[in-house]
């Protein structure tokens, strides 16, 4: 990915144009006292870039103004995005945008902030399809990601510069806490869109198999409910003898008997019947009772036979070695003679033994079977005979159920779907689908990452002081710089804040670093750092303190010089914008940095004469 800055443009109310222009490929300094509206630069960036509220000071600098513009390249295009500014700091819904670069004398809405928001996303390769794989309290699953999120990659404010414990800008607000960990790996390359788009597409056969699983219950259930209900309808049918001995339990059947006029009484022969499968059920239950406890006592057996054999093993030792270790008497030869044979006896009765365990099995299996059956034959056959007390009750008992076998022949006739082979086709397609796993990706990653820290480190050695030789560690669940003690496991709780400020540097040069090798499509090759010297310096940013040593912010600069250097070589694009206090001196000898302005005196982001 390409992005620089070209220019940032204010319109003030009082028709004056102030214009800043930064430099590609150079560290573009912006230096001078506080109070002068250099940390604005970087809200009116975010403003600019669709923030949803605004951080500008009101006092002087959104006062004075009436838009807000930024002129920047991304990839081969140049894009002017002016808004309105902020009323009381209320952000503003009014844009005036161009996909070509051009600035207007005078803005005014041309499009909507849906356009230009659809036209940066586009330039950031997301679409609707680049979604959060999950949620939280603030950000909802499946929702599209913004490319707003991946601008946490191009921002070092004052707030973040020092901190020891945050490494981002922006984890005080909700949603970037939580987008943070979700676009983390897409950003830097561990995952790729096709992947997450893989794992989206997996995630939705799944859940289809799922619906279908609840579905095919449901059916089945339904199914179960249908076949009692009918089968109780068969057996009152037969109780009342409207059903006899002979005709078939179908709701064919029953429906032609109700319709008749002759009804009779239950047979006796039904109600036999009845007794006969009653007892039937029982005789299997005690077949499988039996059959459990022969084959509880065949075990125990085999078991017994198994001790008694191991127990006999010795006598081949004391065979073979009697003739070295033991004095034999005149009935040696005659006990061990008969313990062999005994021996010998237990070993061929093991063999004869037949392997009845699978044929138990199976019987008790079979019997089950057989009861299962049977219990479904006793839900068709009457218990009791029963008898119309008069002729209300009898064609009660006929309207009921002809209504009932209406109901049932309408369920019969519904077609099911056939879920097996949904199921089994979908899960064909799952298998199908290739998706990687990035663990080892991300492994790779971390080393990477902190071996190009490592580099940076010992580059700073000096201002590092005792940590000097420690070896970076990347905290990836946190996402922050550590330093461990070398030959250790310890993570040291580093002090002062010109420490945390070069561990930031470190972080964020080589995730950019990483960034450029592989052509991340996410994270801009562009960063701005807010008064990297914030450490250094007295409560009021004016002067260095007696105990501060320019030297060391000297080679926090060579190593921002150095890494847009190496970039260049690599033929890759990287600008940098950097807030600062300090004299021009520092960097002055050095190639890829660019004075914009010094913010002294009467100039500032609003000069005096503008006002």
């Amino acid at each position: 990915m390409k992005f620089y800055i070209d220019k940032l443009i204010i319109w003030l109310k009082d028709g004056k144009i102030r214009t800043l222009h930064f430099e590609k490929n150079k560290a573009n300094v912006i230096t001078g006292d506080s109070n002068k509206g250099k940390t604005a630069i970087l809200d009116i960036f975010d403003y600019c870039m669709l923030a949803s509220e605004s951080l500008i000071s009101e006092s002087i600098i959104n006062e004075n103004s009436a838009w807000y513009g930024l002129r920047f390249g991304i990839n081969d295009k140049v894009f002017t995005i002016v808004r309105k500014a902020p009323d009381q700091s209320k952000a503003s819904k009014i844009y005036y945008f161009s996909s070509i670069g051009e600035i207007p004398d005078h803005p005014s809405q041309n499009t909507s902030e849906l356009i230009i928001k659809e036209a940066l996303e586009t330039e950031f390769s997301l679409s609707s399809n680049v979604t959060l794989s999950h949620g939280g309290n603030f950000l909802k699953k499946d929702s599209q990601i913004s490319f707003r999120y991946f601008l946490l990659f191009s921002t070092l404010s004052q707030d973040i510069i020092s901190n020891s414990q945050v490494f981002f800008d922006k984890q005080s607000i909700d949603r970037y806490r939580e987008a943070l960990p979700r676009i983390f790996d897409i950003a830097v390359g561990i995952e790729t869109i096709e992947n997450i788009l893989t794992k989206e597409k997996r995630k939705e056969l799944e859940n289809e198999i799922s619906r279908l699983e609840k579905q095919k219950f449901a059916k089945a259930k339904s199914s179960d409910i249908f076949h009692a209900e009918s089968a109780s309808l068969f057996r009152k049918a037969r109780e009342y003898g409207v059903l006899r001995e002979g005709d078939e339990n179908t709701l064919s059947t029953l429906k032609k008997i109700i319709s008749s006029e002759y009804i009779s009484t239950s047979s006796e022969e039904d109600l036999k019947k009845y007794d006969l499968t009653l007892s039937s059920i029982e005789t299997s239950k005690r077949k499988i009772r039996s059959l459990r406890r022969f084959g509880a006592e065949y075990k125990l057996y085999k078991n017994k036979l198994k001790e008694t054999e191991d127990s006999l093993i010795p006598i081949k030792y004391i065979r073979e070695s009697a003739d070295q270790e033991l004095i034999k008497s005149s009935y040696f030869n005659e006990i061990l003679t008969i313990l062999e044979e005994d021996l010998l006896r237990i070993k061929n009765s093991s063999k004869n033994i037949t392997p009845i365990d699978a044929k138990i099995g199976e019987e008790i299996k079979s019997e089950e079977s057989n009861i299962e059956n049977l219990k479904k034959t006793l839900l068709l056959l009457p218990r009791k005979p029963e008898s119309f007390e008069n002729t209300k009750n009898k064609y009660l008992f006929i309207g009921e159920t002809k209504a009932k076998i209406d109901f049932f022949s309408e369920k019969m006739t519904e077609a099911l779907p056939d879920f097996e082979t949904l199921i089994k086709n979908i899960k064909a397609q799952i298998e199908l689908l290739e998706i990687k796993d990035t663990q080892e990706t991300k492994d790779l990653f971390i080393k990477v990452l902190e071996e190009t820290i490592k580099i940076y480190m010992e580059k700073c050695r000096v201002p590092l002081d005792n940590y000097r030789d420690y070896q970076p560690v990347f905290n990836y669940k946190d996402k922050k710089l550590q330093l461990r003690k070398p030959m250790t496991d310890f993570i040291e709780n580093v002090g002062s804040s010109s420490n945390h400020m070069f561990l930031h540097l470190f972080l964020f040069l080589g995730l950019h670093r990483l960034a450029l090798i592989k052509t991340s499509p996410f994270i801009l090759p562009f960063l701005i750092i807010d008064q990297p010297s914030r450490p250094y310096y007295g409560d009021d940013n004016k002067e260095l303190r007696e105990d501060s040593d320019e030297s060391k912010i000297k080679i926090a600069f060579n190593l921002i010089n150095d890494f847009i250097a190496e970039a260049n070589k690599d033929k890759k694009d990287f600008q940098i914008i950097i807030f600062e206090h300090i004299p021009e001196r520092i960097f002055s000898d050095m190639n890829h940095f660019f004075l914009v302005e010094t913010f002294k005196e009467e100039n500032a982001l609003i000069p005096k004469s503008y006002l």
